[in-house]
């Protein structure tokens, strides 16, 4: 059966030993990746879902593409709010990108959507990216629908930090029920999440850097370590998937 990782909230610098927070985030996604190769490779496709920098792109998503490149794998990327999309699409040129973010695995079609809002925390999905995903949906023949994006479309219970996921999220989500999606993933939270509505499985991933405390009215990181998710897509529709933390090696 198909398997994907996720990687997201990289929050990458410039300069690779650059720290932030008391983490160094490039140290951090290299554990991460020693952690997928020694337990989940080869990956049939690869999920960057947003934050892959942090507000700095002259270097930063260049040695990103080479790490990608060398994935030799299909790569859907989305940038989070402190992505340049532009620049991100300029420097993965030569990685091994799937076509309009839409692959098909089998008996899966993987749509990831761009939620950015250009200067903006939250996210929104813009008329473009309704049709991108509606159009994926109508072509998809029997493929069951698993959809990516960088803000969470659910609510995770912190005062702080659910005004600023998806603003359209009502709106989202009965588009994904109405078009039978099966499991949307998500990032931007920095922190583990499940959830199921209508149908549709929702899953939050950690960030391979610095984590958030759930549950908290106001902004609070967690000691949990790097982490990834790995999802396998079963040809009946149902999925399995899980959250590793780098640090069990």
């Amino acid at each position: 059966m198909p398997k994907l990782l996720q990687f997201t909230d990289m929050h990458l610098r410039d300069d690779p030993a650059a720290v932030v927070r008391g983490v160094v985030p490039q140290r951090c996604f290299d554990e991460t990746l020693y952690h997928a190769r020694r337990h989940h490779w080869p990956a049939d496709a690869i999920l960057l879902t947003g934050d892959l920098a942090n507000d700095e792109f002259d270097n930063s998503y260049a040695r990103l593409a080479a790490i990608a490149t060398r994935w030799e794998t299909p790569v859907l990327a989305v940038p989070g709010n402190h992505d340049d999309a532009a620049a991100l699409r300029a420097a993965f040129n030569n990685v091994p990108l799937a076509a309009d973010n839409i692959l098909d695995l089998e008996s899966w079609r993987v749509v990831a959507l761009d939620s950015q809002v250009v200067r903006a925390v939250h996210g929104e999905i813009s008329a473009e990216m309704r049709n991108l995903l509606e159009d994926a949906a109508a072509t998809r023949g029997a493929r069951h629908l698993l959809v990516a994006l960088h803000h969470p479309p659910v609510t995770l219970g912190s005062a702080w930090l659910d005004p600023l996921g998806l603003h359209d999220a009502r709106e989202f989500r009965a588009l994904l029920t109405h078009l039978g999606v099966r499991a949307c993933i998500f990032g931007h939270a920095h922190q583990e999440w499940q959830s199921e509505e209508n149908g549709v499985r929702y899953f939050g991933t950690p960030s391979t850097g610095r984590q958030f405390e759930p549950g908290t009215a106001t902004f609070t990181e967690s000691d949990q370590p790097p982490a990834y998710r790995w999802i396998e897509l079963k040809d009946d529709g149902t999925l399995d998937t899980g959250v590793e933390w780098a640090s069990e090696k």
